[in-house]
């Protein structure tokens, strides 16, 4: 049984988690006092107690209608066997915690299916598009590997409804393996479903048609549920397009990087994968820490490189190189990419070490991604990630530090949502403005135009009450140091 479950209150905030529920084969329901609702084009009998309205009937009907023209008319999937009648057979009934689920009628290559549908999601076209699409998964095959059958699953109603609830879940967990086996981590939150993204990127690869045949070798295959017999069954498929799991898999990884899909919400999310590690590179030519990652099978670690360093002035900084090299493990086939300003790349990869070279800054704002993938089959592999930073020196003429003139309220209040403390500088030109509030040492850094600048700087939550020195100190845009203000501000903290 496959069904997707509603949020509890107070859970995280997806709009639904898709869940795999027991092996058993359910029991359909009683439906003696049922009313009936058949779909004009003849796919679906919709049966739904007197506490349902025709109208909730027929907006499941135009649901399903609108998955199935999808699914099975542009997909070319072969239509649902049914089970002693030319419809299939869809249930509108409390599910408790779940907002629909689908049933096999037996454990089996080739078998028939029902549908049923919480009242709460009539109008639930992901819903609608999951459930179908295990009927059409039951016709080759009810067995399969959770997160074959409910990634796919999920890429249908994702790609029928235009969204899913599990848009970036895949990039909140990357470590995990692709396969998700039971009793493993993914397993247990439930990252099956999340596994729609690989599915999705395939598509958009290789169309649609890729994701049937994929079940259609697993069901040839006689994959069962094993989720390595179905990986075999992708590595299988992958090979007749000319390609290798091993290559799709170093590129996904590239794509989850860069935010290389043309699914609606992940192109343009502007989010990235979770970090394993992250780090400044400086502000002078550096080496920075070595740092060593343990990555498991078709799993991937992310790490993030970001300009500069918050400690020091950023006066007079610019360009820079960032040297990336990442010790591989023996006989890997990993190809790792970086992330900059100008796009992905791979990095270049001779034996056991892949290298990068990426143009650079020792100025604040610019970030670098390193995927990691392991393509392989071992677990805990290790990967060894250097870098280091080179200044690129730069003949700069001299110029003069602008002329300031500092003002901002004597009284200062630091509220929850807005704990920053305003002011304005009227500049005499170009520059750059250090500011420093003793109190923590809180520091800001700002660029300066001629004019008005309104500025602020943002205090922390922790900042005590009373008489604090606030100091700014102007610079030409070439390092140049200028005058210095020195103010007193009474800040009165709210917390």
């Amino acid at each position: 049984m496959y069904g997707i479950r509603r949020l509890a209150a107070g859970a995280i905030s997806f709009l639904a988690l898709l869940v795999w529920a027991s092996p058993a084969l359910a029991v359909r329901p009683d439906t003696t006092g049922w009313q009936e609702l058949q779909s004009g084009a003849g796919h679906f009998d919709v049966h739904y107690p007197s506490s349902i309205s025709t109208a909730d009937a027929q907006t499941v009907v135009g649901n399903l209608e609108k998955a199935y023209s999808v699914e099975v008319g542009d997909w070319g999937f072969a239509p649902p066997i049914t089970n002693g009648s030319s419809k299939v057979d869809v249930y509108v009934t409390p599910l408790d915690a779940n907002l629909g689920e689908a049933s096999p009628d037996r454990v089996g290559p080739a078998t028939s299916g029902y549908i049923e549908i919480d009242p709460s999601a009539v109008d639930n076209g992901e819903t609608a598009a999951h459930e179908l699409f295990h009927t059409l998964q039951y016709a080759l095959d009810s067995r399969g590997a959770k997160f074959l059958k409910e990634g796919t699953a999920e890429w249908a109603g994702a790609n029928v409804a235009g969204n899913t609830s599990w848009l970036l879940s895949y990039w909140g967990a990357p470590d995990q393996p692709l396969d998700c086996v039971d009793g493993s981590a993914c397993a247990q939150q439930g990252n099956a479903y999340a596994r729609w993204l690989f599915f999705d990127y395939l598509s958009e690869g290789y169309g649609p048609g890729i994701i049937k045949e994929i079940l259609s070798q697993a069901a040839l295959s006689d994959a069962g549920d094993d989720p390595a017999k179905d990986i075999q069954a992708i590595a299988a498929v992958l090979a007749n397009h000319g390609t290798s799991l091993t290559r799709v898999f170093n590129d996904f990884t590239a794509a989850n990087l860069s935010g290389g899909y043309g699914f609606p919400g992940l192109a343009s999310s502007g989010s990235t994968p979770h970090s394993a590690w992250s780090t400044y590179t400086g502000a002078t030519s550096m080496t920075l820490p070595t740092h060593t990652l343990a990555i498991d099978h078709l799993a991937a670690n992310y790490v993030d490189f970001y300009s500069g360093d918050p400690r020091v002035s950023a006066a007079g900084c610019g360009a820079s190189q960032l040297k990336i090299s990442v010790d591989l493990p023996a006989g890997s086939s990993s190809v790792p990419s970086v992330k900059d300003a100008f796009g992905v790349k791979q990095l270049d990869v001779n034996g056991n070490t892949a290298s990068a070279t990426v143009p650079w800054t020792n100025c604040s704002g610019s970030v670098a991604g390193l995927a990691l993938p392991n393509p392989g089959n071992l677990d805990g592999q290790r990967f060894v990630v250097h870098a280091s930073m080179k200044v690129t020196p730069v003949k700069q003429h001299a110029t003069s530090a602008p002329h300031i003139r500092v003002t901002f309220p004597k009284l200062a209040g630091a509220a929850r949502r807005q704990q920053y403390l305003r002011f304005n500088v009227r500049s005499s030109g170009r520059g750059l403005l250090q500011a420093l509030l003793k109190s923590g040492y809180v520091r800001g850094s700002y660029k300066l135009h001629k004019g008005v600048n309104k500025l602020r700087l943002r205090l922390p939550h922790t900042i005590k009450h009373g008489r604090r020195q606030f100091v700014l100190t102007a610079y030409s845009t070439t390092g140049r140091r200028g005058q210095t203000v020195r103010r007193h501000v009474l800040i009165r903290s709210a917390f």
